[in-house]
């Protein structure tokens, strides 16, 4: 009997190992096979993740090159309004070359020097100085409008600036504000 139980462990031995043998090979190829389809599934990731990071990169592109599109626009804008402030530059240049130019020197010399005297300092008392910061802080259009309208004076005897509106022209006026500045 004992002979009998022996040939029945090494037979059942000999099963089990078969039967894990065998299984062990399918297991193998089972983990194979598994392994050989999530392949595709492996290959599908990875290809999906490489065109997102394509479509990121020309996202990043498309927002660097709206960016640059943006600068671009604003750079021909200024150029443009260089170019417009050149050209009104230019028209008021010649518009100063085609105005008749007055000499006023002749002009000061018979109706302000006597009064102002001739550098302008103030020939009477009570005459102001047209060097000074005060008159020099006067824009031109105010020396224009003493000019035509006369000032009162502070002078001894009262005397005023007399009013030059209709006793020399438009454009002596100009000058003589202009002159005035220049002293």
């Amino acid at each position: 009997m004992r002979a009998k139980f022996l040939t029945f462990i090494v037979l059942s031995v000999f099963v089990c190992g078969a039967f894990l043998i065998q299984s062990c090979g399918k297991k193998e190829e089972t983990t194979t096979t598994t392994l050989d389809t999530n392949k595709p599934q492996q290959q599908s990731i990875t290809q999906q993740q490489t065109q997102q990071q394509s479509q990121q990169q020309e996202v990043k592109k498309d927002s660097v090159s709206a960016d640059d599109k943006k600068k671009e626009e604003e750079k021909k804008k200024e150029e443009e309004k260089k170019k417009k402030e050149e050209e009104e530059k230019k028209k008021e240049e010649v518009k100063q070359d085609e105005a008749p130019k007055v000499d006023f020197t002749a002009t000061w010399s018979k109706k302000c020097a006597k009064c102002h005297g001739k550098d302008g300092k103030g020939k009477l008392e009570g005459v102001p100085d047209l060097t000074s910061s005060e008159t020099k802080g006067k824009s031109t259009n105010q020396l224009k409008q003493i000019i035509e309208n006369g000032k009162k004076g502070k002078t001894d005897d009262d005397e005023d600036m007399p009013s030059f509106k209709g006793k020399i022209t438009d454009e002596e006026i100009d000058a003589a504000a202009k002159y005035v500045k220049g002293l």
